[in-house]
């Protein structure tokens, strides 16, 4: 009995790491380079290190509940930026990723984006 409670003990703590959602100053790091692109009149393009971290942050998005932190983040985030959030959801395009957010602003209901 012991040898199977720890074997149980050990196979949470290994994979509780995977069921964590994903963590806000990950996702923010991760993106952090694209606040020029997401300013109003930021360039036309974001930066090759901006698209990276879109990617990144993408590959955390693999549930609906992860997909809800990160729009959550963002949102915390972005709350007292001055910046376009049209152009939040063009992000991945621009990019060549399947990150897909709507215009993010404090009046955004992430719950129901996924």
């Amino acid at each position: 009995m012991n040898g199977m409670l720890g074997s149980l003990i050990i196979l949470l703590l290994v994979a509780s790491p995977a069921m964590a959602k994903p963590s806000c100053p990950r996702v923010v790091r991760e993106v952090s380079s694209c606040l020029a692109f997401l300013r109003k009149n930021g360039p036309a393009k974001p930066s090759q290190r901006c698209c990276q971290g879109v990617k990144n942050v993408n590959g955390m998005a693999k549930t609906r509940n992860d997909q809800i932190a990160i729009c959550e983040c963002i949102k915390g985030t972005l709350v007292n930026i001055d910046y376009d959030p049209k152009r939040v959801p063009v992000l991945g395009k621009r990019c060549g990723s399947t990150f897909d957010l709507p215009p993010v602003d404090r009046k955004t209901n992430c719950n129901q984006i996924a």
